[in-house]
Formats: C-alpha cells, structure tokens, sequence
C-alpha cells in the first residue's frame, strides 16, 4: 500500500511540474518572444514569424487562424506522431501532454482580456535587449527541467529523439542547429515587411537585421540556461599529465587539491622512452592551482587539458571515501 502511494505521489509530482514548466515556456513566449517578434528556432519561431507578418494586414486572421497557440500544436501534431512511431512511448506521452499544456495556456492568454505583454516601443529600445533575455531565461529554465523529466515542449527536440533512435551516428545537435539557424534567418522577413517608402538604407538595414539578432540573443540564452540546468553550474576539466615524477606529483595533488589521480604507463614513440600519465579530474577553480603544482614540482611534465562535459563518481556527484 505504501508503494502504492509513493508510486502516485511521484506521478502527481512528475505531472505537476509539468504543468507548470508548460506555464513557464508559454509565459515566456506569449509574453516576451511573439509581441517582439522574435523567432529563436524551432515550431515557436515558425509561429512567431507567422504571427507577426500577417498581424499588419490582417489582425482577425492573425489571432485566429495564425494564433501562435494554434499554429503551435498544428505543427506539432505531425512531430508527435513521428515520436509515437520512432521514440519510445514515455517521452512521446509526456511531450504530448507538454504541447497540449504549452498550447491551451497560450490560447488562455489570448482570451484574457488586457493580459500583460512585454512589448518594445521600437527596435532600438533597450527594452528589447530586456524582453530578448527574459524569453530566453524562462524558456531555458523550462527545457531544460522539461529535458530532465525525459520530455520537452515539442518541436526539434521530437526530431532530435527521432533522428537519434534510428541513427545513433547522426550528430543531431548540428541538425538541430541548422534548423535553428534557417527559422532565426527567416525572422528576417519581419524587417523586411516593416520597411517604408521613403525609408533611408541604414534603416532599412537595420530593420532587416535587428529581428535576427534579437532571435539569436533569445536562442543562446535559452540554450545556455537549458545546459546549465541540466548539467551545472560546475564545469570541470581534465589533465594529462606525463611526468618522470608520477607518484610524488601525485600524492601532492591527493593532499594539496583533494582530488584522485588515475596513473597509467606510456611510451613515447619519439623516444622510445617509458613515462607515467597521471589523470586528474578537477574543477575550473581549482585548474590554476593544480598546473602550478605540477610544474613546480616537474618543470618538465608535459601536460594537456580538456573540457570535461559531464563528471559523475566518487569525489564529484558521490561523496569521497577510502574504502
């Protein structure tokens, strides 16, 4: 019975996140992104840019038929069933309550009467660099919790689950990518519907222009606050160390920076000689210290070091232990 109700409390837990990460990205994009016309990727950049181009000739059309909420879930519907067909069915099911959530609290939006928008007087407002990182950070915050719950709000990321499933070889973030790029170009198209007769080249550049580089602003926000939560704050970095002086650098590097060394032998092809590699995995604060340490120690180590995406295991996500 009381894994029964552990069992429940964790689905209504899990669903009731949901729910409000789908409230945070469609604050974010009814709010910040489609009233400033920005289009950082993905299905919400293709509804964006709808939106915004037809809203000048036709404001019925525009918050009907081409309401983001509509054209949102439209394209969206097709992606889901490519999800049921080639991912497995709990993130299909998952992203498939996102969008409906994503889209009914976009729709709820419109229909409130006098409900608050973020909205730029002009291109040049400082007010823009603001609504641009806003959209960013809500949008972000919720992909990347939404990507941590093993779902998503839709868009390229069903195509990325979809790609990957059937060829694992694919590098899918450059697809992803690429589809960015072309939705954030095509915002373009906003400038280029906002220029007058009579307009000067220099405004007519800048209006052009500026919808883009708002929608990157967007996109690598968006991007780097998702990565963020996903993988932390923290980052590290890992040496190599190759040193004739392996088990005193270290034990130095065990008592002075508190971290592990794995030693493995090598020889060099040049020389034909025998050294040790010391590998050490360490936090960015901590890589100034540790390189000072081992030159100090060997002036002559040859030493390499490398970004370290993720860090799971004892000293990092587990706590230390001698046994």
């Amino acid at each position: 019975m009381n894994e029964k109700k552990r069992s429940l409390t964790k689905n209504i837990t899990f669903y009731v996140v949901i729910v409000v990460l789908s409230f945070i990205r469609a604050l974010s994009t009814y709010v910040f992104i489609v009233p400033n016309g920005f289009a950082p990727g993905g299905v919400g950049g293709i509804a964006s840019i709808l939106y915004n181009a037809i809203l000048p000739f036709n404001a019925e059309l525009a918050e009907t038929w081409f309401n983001p909420a509509v054209t949102i879930f439209v394209f969206n519907a097709p992606l889901l069933i490519l999800a049921f067909k080639k991912v497995n069915k709990h993130f299909s099911t998952n992203t498939t309550i996102s969008v409906l959530l994503y889209s009914g609290f976009m729709a709820m939006f419109s229909l409130i009467k006098g409900f608050p928008q973020f909205v730029a007087e002009n291109q040049q407002s400082s007010f823009m660099i603001l609504a641009a990182l806003a959209g960013g950070v809500l949008a972000g915050v919720s992909l990347g919790f939404m990507l941590l719950n093993n779902t998503s709000a839709g868009g390229t990321d069903i195509i990325a689950k979809a790609v990957y499933a059937s060829k694992p070889s694919i590098n899918v973030q450059w697809l992803i990518f690429m589809f960015d790029v072309v939705v954030v170009l095509l915002s373009s198209i906003l400038g280029i519907l906002a220029i007058k007769p009579g307009m000067s080249t220099s405004e007519a550049f800048v209006k052009i222009l500026s919808p883009i580089f708002y929608s990157v602003i967007t996109l690598l926000v968006c991007s780097k606050v998702a990565e963020i939560i996903q993988i932390g704050f923290e980052s590290s970095v890992v040496f190599n160390i190759v040193t004739d002086k392996a088990n005193d650098i270290a034990t130095s590097i065990i008592e002075i920076i508190g971290r592990g060394v794995t030693i493995f032998s090598g020889e060099g092809v040049y020389t034909h000689q025998e050294h040790k590699i010391l590998v050490c995995v360490v936090r960015k604060k901590q890589m100034l210290s540790l390189k000072k340490l081992v030159l100090s120690m060997d002036p002559t180590a040859f030493l390499y070091i490398t970004n370290a995406r993720e860090v799971n295991g004892r000293g990092f996500t587990l706590p230390l232990s001698k046994s």
